[in-house]
């Protein structure tokens, strides 16, 4: 299956999402969102980093993706908090002597 843009594919978990990343004051250009329709869910994934080399997966069910839980927010959560750290990382080396 082709991989679909997150905020097209499922609106509801890319809102849920910016509003979790917006508490981590991360902006939605520094990921890159997109899902992928499976027969039980959507199977979601997060590329981040400067060259978006990093990733988080994870699969939700159709349920989820029209009405986010705590199992959605979580994932959120945890990848914002890698990406927040990747960002530093990255920060860091950019400016040192």
């Amino acid at each position: 299956m082709k991989e679909l843009s997150l905020r097209i594919a499922a609106p509801v978990i890319y809102q849920r999402m910016i509003q979790t990343f917006e508490k981590y004051h991360i902006h939605p250009y520094d990921t890159q969102g997109t899902a992928i329709p499976k027969e039980d869910g959507l199977h979601i994934i997060l590329r981040f980093a400067p060259d978006f080399s990093r990733k988080a997966e994870t699969t939700f069910s159709m349920k989820q993706a029209s009405q986010p839980d705590q199992e959605v927010t979580h994932f959120f959560e945890k990848t914002a908090e890698q990406c927040k750290s990747e960002l530093i990382t990255n920060y860091f080396k950019m400016i040192k002597p």
